[in-house]
């Protein structure tokens, strides 16, 4: 039973919750001028930054530093790729003050030219919107016909996502990058104190920007796990009485998280429970999961440091809902072994058949289609609820048969 005490416990005088609030209490240019959610406006400010020719005084240490987190994604991914592979000593010894940045040439978005290293990096960026078909396949086609690599020219082609989101099979041997990785490139510039104090003042707000409202900031994150450890009643209470917490099949969702947990369980004969989860993006945990070897060792995702989780969230653009397991951030080596042995077992893995440096999208369905535009979104629910629970009859015991081979490897040793 929530109480007042408990309320008062949450808001007043609680100094976690007062830096979360002063964190989205403040001036911000980007968001003045609506740019929060526009992508061109995004590769616009990035250009500008990127392009060592520009009087922001940063030279070209922006450029270096998105060259650098390619770099870094390029051996976490396995050499990902290969064609223009380039390595963090590369970047180091690199000389890109004389580079060239074209800003939708050929309607790629950004396309850096360093004519000196004879290196090409295309870069196409993603905010809210995916992937268009063909579209990473036909700028590969163009910059190698341009810029051939008979004549010496190595390309590396740069998939910037908010989400290191896969690539298709179409963008082949495009580098899944992390918007965070960058940021944190970028975050380095401006404590280094380079460029004039206007454009480092102004780098700094796009960088909180992102963070506010795309990316993952480790310090809030800590302070709402904190939050929700001490305070959960008072959070569940509140949540459950947001105004539009239960618009919508996501939400509708998330209001019966826990009653789809336990079909789910059901269904497939595993015990499922919730994990950390918002209306936005619900996650799923198969618990006999937690003592698989080096399972618990996730690092900064989910309270839980489960390494792989069920998610159901909507796609970028906000028209799908989809559902997948989730292979998140670690230790390499642990993920790749999850990986390889599901890859092996001939199961439905990435889009891409390839691992990625952080967060790996398995075995992906669409629920639902036009998820805001349905007339009916209480039929379109149950028709979702039986796809949750094909999904968690089929895929689920599948995975579960796979991983505790895992687990039987382990003890045979």
């Amino acid at each position: 039973m929530i109480t007042t005490d408990m309320l008062e416990a949450l808001f007043v005088g609680n100094y976690d919750f007062e830096e979360i609030e002063k964190s989205r209490n403040v001036f911000c240019p980007f968001e003045a001028v609506g740019m929060v959610r526009q992508e061109i406006r995004h590769a616009h400010f990035l250009a500008y930054c990127f392009d060592p020719q520009r009087p922001h005084g940063f030279g070209s240490e922006c450029l270096r530093s998105l060259m650098r987190a390619a770099a870094v994604a390029q051996r976490l991914s396995n050499g990902g790729g290969t064609q223009g592979q380039i390595t963090p000593i590369d970047v180091h010894l690199m000389d890109f003050e004389k580079t060239q940045i074209r800003r939708e040439w050929n309607g790629i978005d950004l396309l850096v030219i360093v004519n000196e290293e004879k290196l090409i990096a295309a870069i196409e960026l993603k905010i809210d919107a995916r992937e268009h078909s063909g579209q990473l396949g036909r700028y590969r086609k163009i910059v190698s016909e341009q810029w051939p690599a008979s004549e010496g020219w190595r390309h590396i082609f740069i998939f910037l996502t908010k989400h290191g989101d896969d690539v298709s099979d179409d963008g082949g041997d495009w580098l899944a990058l992390h918007l965070t990785a960058v940021a944190g490139e970028l975050d380095d510039v401006v404590e280094r104190q380079v460029g004039s104090p206007e454009a480092r003042s102004l780098l700094a707000s796009y960088l909180a920007m992102l963070r506010r409202h795309h990316l993952t900031d480790d310090h809030l994150e800590e302070l709402a796990a904190r939050l929700w450890s001490q305070h959960r009643e008072a959070l569940d209470f509140l949540v459950e009485r947001r105004p539009d917490a239960s618009d919508g099949i996501s939400g509708m969702i998330y209001h019966e998280q826990a009653d789809i947990a336990a079909r789910m369980s059901e269904a497939s004969g595993l015990d499922i429970v919730p994990d950390d989860s918002s209306a936005r993006l619900m996650r799923f945990a198969i618990r006999s999961w937690d003592d698989l070897p080096d399972f618990l060792t996730a690092r900064g995702w989910t309270a839980s440091n489960r390494l792989m989780l069920i998610e159901i969230q909507r796609s970028n653009d906000r028209r799908h809902l989809r559902m997948r397991f989730v292979l998140g951030p670690g230790e390499q080596a642990t993920r790749l072994r999850y990986y390889r042995a599901l890859e092996n077992a001939r199961l439905p893995v990435s889009s891409r058949r390839e691992i990625t440096g952080q967060w790996t999208r398995l075995a992906t369905v669409r629920l639902a289609s036009d998820v805001d535009d349905q007339v009916d979104p209480e039929a379109v629910f149950e028709i979702v609820k039986r796809k949750i629970m094909e999904y968690a009859e089929k895929t689920v015991p599948a995975y579960d048969a796979v991983l505790n081979g895992l687990r039987q490897s382990v003890d045979d040793k």
